[in-house]
């Protein structure tokens, strides 16, 4: 799908410039890529101060890299799932930039984010979210040491039904904030949250192979919507 209205046209030597943001979490993450190169970037926990925080921490970051927001050829986002408020926030910022500056929009699922954390490994990798009342949101990849496939669909699912799914695999490795949901609340996980530099690269590969959303289409993948206050959904 390619954005309304427009085509990109840039010279052999120019570098695409992508900024990622991911509110899809507690955290907040945000980074600059200059063609395939991180240039800076920001993560932090910061609880319930997205809306307070993002705006500021998008001009601090285009700073470091000696840019304006009118340098960036695309906006990424990390489109979820994950937290309602968090999502809305970030999704209404890109919509709000890409279409006064006329700039293109890729997003990246969180949880393929997630789990290039345990790509290192070879095995099955599966980040886990708290959906609440007792469901999670889950896909599972099998991970080669460099590379991640997806072997699922994003799921909306029971904590035990993702068990069950599990068990035909020898080995999986399980991250997110959902450990104590599937039995593994003694397990001490390595950092789990979508890290930006990983969102921008993933980004970068929609880019390239022009894989645009408009800004009138965007809008979080929250899975389901019976239980979020949107309207029409």
């Amino acid at each position: 799908m390619t954005q309304r209205g427009y085509q990109v046209t840039m010279s052999p030597s120019h570098q695409v410039v992508l900024l990622a943001i991911d509110t899809s979490t507690d955290h907040l993450g945000l980074a600059v890529l200059r063609g395939d190169k991180v240039v800076s970037r920001f993560h932090r926990k910061v609880g319930r101060y997205h809306s307070r925080l993002l705006v500021p921490m998008i001009d601090k970051v285009l700073k470091k890299a000696r840019l304006e927001v009118r340098d960036v050829d695309a906006f990424c986002i990390s489109i979820g799932p994950g937290s309602f408020t968090g999502l809305r926030i970030g999704v209404a910022v890109v919509k709000g930039l890409a279409y006064a500056l006329k700039k293109k929009i890729v997003t990246v699922p969180t949880l393929d984010a997630i789990a290039y954390n345990a790509k290192a490994g070879k095995s099955v990798v599966c980040p886990v979210l708290d959906a609440r009342k007792n469901k999670v949101y889950a896909a599972l990849y099998r991970a080669d040491g460099k590379k991640l496939k997806r072997i699922s669909k994003h799921l909306l699912i029971p904590a035990e039904d993702l068990m069950k799914r599990t068990t035909r695999y020898k080995e999986v490795s399980f991250l997110g904030d959902a450990l104590a949901l599937i039995g593994m609340k003694d397990i001490k996980a390595p950092d789990w949250h979508p890290r930006p530099d990983v969102i921008a690269k993933l980004g970068r590969e929609c880019y390239l192979r022009k894989e645009f959303v408009s800004a009138e289409d965007l809008e979080p993948l929250y899975l389901y919507s019976s239980e979020c206050d949107i309207t029409g959904k």
